[in-house]
């Protein structure tokens, strides 16, 4: 009782960690094969310090400047655009009018779904500035890490793109009573990724089983090797400098990536750093948390990853289960000391039980998570502490140190002869 008490009230937060090291370790592992269906359907255009200098550009970007790349954008006539930029501030009095940009709202946006952040205290109306675009929820607070449909009634850019995209299809229906996305990664870049950056720096995925070895290696021994990470991102990334292009293939190119497909226009700028963290890149420009939970609902549809359910208050579904599979490693604990009575000799028979044992638990606990996690598409529950457990004590009862304890008596009774 006193042990499910502890899990259920998590004092100092250990359980949590723990859950979000078995999260994110499975999903470096299954980033390696997260089915690319929908990669070639998100653009994201990025805006990042390379871009301003060989452009003479400053931060913010004028609205000028916006206008000009929103309207190269919408020429080649995307599905959707969403513009990850906050507006909040009329800079007209520094001789930076936001008519240009308001000209390019009123132009496209009754032909192309325009997406912009809704931000509380903005300096522009509803009727200038933003009267021609949908507004989309880009802060919010007390979702730890799950991506939400909605903040205050107003969707959030990937639920906003989605329904749209549910809207123009027939093979998807709009999402009902929908809970947050426990974002799934992916690793892999895009093919046509090939065609717009230099990718000699990225991990490529040649061997799947061989990385998710390498995985599970650097999380166990993360002192003594160099952390796993994918430092490019999934989403096709489109430089804006590619949309100045004149040539004919340079335009088939940009026509084939953003026609009819959903295009987010992102930044991340030194001194104003949009991030959030990925367990496949680390720290990544926040516009990527739009564009891969985008892409897991266009890739999942109603089946992507969420959170367990809440049973009470704060206690969730995987909370419970963890409660029992740890009820269940203590249970068996107690079974298998009747088989290593301290001080007396294990035999073979004793040996081959617990060993087996362990093993029947440890694969008891990996077709749980199987379960939870894609058949449920819940996220994964404890896995990491209980392995831990079950292989703490197996080593314990086995007498796995037993050898190295008597090479270290031999050792100081051979140094205190030595000594005399």
């Amino acid at each position: 009782m006193a042990l499910v008490t502890l899990l259920l009230l998590d004092p100092f937060k250990i359980t949590t960690a723990t859950d979000a090291a078995s999260a994110d370790i499975l999903n470096r592992i299954l980033a390696m094969y997260y089915p690319n269906d929908s990669q070639e359907e998100v653009v994201v255009v990025f805006i990042d310090d390379d871009y301003l200098s060989k452009n003479n550009l400053t931060w913010p970007l004028s609205y000028k400047e916006q206008s000009k790349l929103i309207r190269k954008i919408l020429s080649y006539q995307p599905k959707g655009l969403f513009i990850d930029l906050l507006y909040t501030h009329d800079r007209s009095s520094n001789n930076d009018s936001s008519r240009p940009l308001e000209n390019v709202f009123e132009g496209y946006g009754k032909r192309f779904p325009i997406y912009v952040p809704r931000v509380d205290g903005s300096a522009f109306s509803e009727n200038d500035l933003f009267g021609n675009t949908v507004p989309v929820a880009v802060q919010w607070f007390g979702h730890d890490t799950f991506y939400p449909a909605s903040v205050n009634n107003v969707s959030t850019p990937a639920f906003a793109l989605y329904e749209q995209y549910c809207e123009q299809s027939d093979s998807c229906s709009p999402l009902q009573n929908t809970p947050p996305i426990a974002i799934q990664w992916g690793m892999n870049l895009s093919t046509s990724q090939y065609s717009l950056t230099n990718n000699d720096g990225c991990l490529i995925n040649q061997n799947a089983a061989l990385m998710s070895l390498k995985v599970l290696l650097s999380e166990v021994f993360w002192k003594l090797l160099p952390e796993w990470r994918q430092p490019c991102a999934y989403s096709t990334t489109l430089p804006p400098d590619y949309l100045e292009t004149t040539s004919t293939e340079g335009r088939a190119l940009l026509s084939s990536l953003i026609k009819d497909n959903f295009v987010m226009v992102g930044a991340l700028i030194q001194g104003a750093r949009d991030q959030v963290y990925s367990p496949i890149h680390g720290n990544i420009a926040g516009v990527y948390l739009h564009a891969m939970a985008l892409d897991n609902l266009l890739t999942y549809h109603n089946r992507y990853f969420r959170p367990a359910p809440n049973v009470w208050r704060n206690i969730d579904l995987a909370d419970i289960t963890d409660c029992l599979l740890f009820l269940l490693v203590f249970m068996w604990r107690e079974k298998v000391t009747t088989h290593s009575i301290a001080g007396l000799p294990l035999n073979h028979t004793n040996k081959r039980f617990i060993a087996l044992s362990a093993a029947s638990l440890v694969a008891f606990v990996g077709t749980t998570v199987f379960f939870f996690s894609f058949v449920m598409n819940f996220q994964p529950i404890n896995w990491v502490a209980q392995i831990t457990l079950i292989l703490t004590i197996l080593a314990v009862k086995i007498r796995l140190f037993t050898p190295l304890k008597t090479l270290s008596s031999k050792l100081k009774g051979y140094t205190k002869e030595k000594n005399k």
